[in-house]
């Protein structure tokens, strides 16, 4: 009898770790996979001042204001990919940042190379590391995130606009070690955090380099979708009805049924015409650019402007 007790006991605890188990299962199965930028998203805003006040001033062409430089390129791109870029034991401003392996446990700073598919040249020209129609954007890999994470997420990469301009010509002095010195020449810097990203077809654009507060005031309302009105056409998409957070306006600029005879700007640089329904944030944002770039003599494409 007391066999019996003993095997039934051993049964149902079996039973109990078996339902555990799956239910633990179930619940990472669950769990929402981050998306590539949220992982790259920094954890605090900056609290320094800014050193520009648009994205005009980020344009190429653009006349430089104190130490600031505006980007040598505006490209519209895919991303691709992401590989190891460059990990340091100590801050890499410091005097003698000394290169560690990627994946030390010595690293107090790692650069993530994000590898962008360029579609499109919008103005400027790029720089040395642009090779085989990519371009590899460093990007600061935060504390907890891993390149299979990222990998992993790439099909929420999207795509976008990116300022940009070569590392080797903004490094303030030569790199110490033949390592740090290729990959400065490898990698292209996003300037003034000038990363725009469309992660589906038509849904509002992040600005993932950058916090919340600062992506509203760059984008505007250019960063929405345009909202329907009474005069849309059906073709308008219906996910470009659900705006993420991070790149909210905080101003309402102009209505949607301005025609073409209102070409007055709003407050926030854009166009009543760019806010046609039917127009993606993407495609908003990038005729401004090239607007910006026809005024500084840098878009690529003459009939743009």
């Amino acid at each position: 009898m007391r066999n019996l007790k003993l095997l039934a006991a051993g049964v149902a605890a079996a039973s109990i770790a078996s339902v555990t188990g799956c239910a633990a299962q179930q619940s990472a199965a669950e769990q929402p996979q981050r998306s590539f930028w949220s992982q790259l998203h920094p954890d605090a805003g900056g609290t320094g001042q800014y050193l520009f006040d648009s994205l005009d001033d980020i344009t190429p062409g653009a006349r430089p204001s104190g130490t600031f430089r505006p980007a040598a390129a505006l490209v519209e791109g895919t991303v691709v990919g992401v590989e190891p870029g460059i990990a340091y034991a100590s801050d890499d401003d410091a005097p003698t940042p000394r290169v560690v392996p990627y994946e030390s446990a010595e690293a107090a700073i790692r650069w993530a190379s994000v590898v962008v598919r360029v579609d499109k040249v919008l103005a400027g020209k790029l720089g040395r590391g642009y090779s085989g129609g990519q371009i590899r954007l460093r990007v600061e890999q935060p504390t907890g995130t891993t390149l299979d994470g990222l990998r992993q997420s790439l099909g929420t990469a999207g795509r976008g606009l990116f300022y940009v301009d070569s590392a080797l010509a903004r490094v303030k002095r030569r790199a110490a070690s033949p390592q740090a010195q290729a990959y400065q020449a490898s990698v292209h810097l996003p300037i003034g955090q000038g990363v725009f990203i469309e992660e589906k077809p038509g849904a509002a654009l992040v600005a993932p380099l950058t916090d919340e507060n600062r992506a509203a005031q760059l984008l505007g309302d250019t960063g929405e979708p345009a909202p329907t009105s009474t005069s849309a056409t059906p073709s308008a998409g219906p996910d470009t009805a659900n705006p993420t957070p991070s790149a909210r306006s905080s101003s309402t600029g102009a209505s949607p049924s301005a025609g073409p005879g209102s070409p007055q700007p709003t407050a926030t640089g854009g166009s009543p015409q760019l806010r046609a329904a039917g127009d993606s944030p993407l495609a908003r944002l990038r005729g401004r650019a090239q607007r910006s770039a026809c005024e500084t003599g840098t878009v690529t494409d003459r009939s743009a402007c």
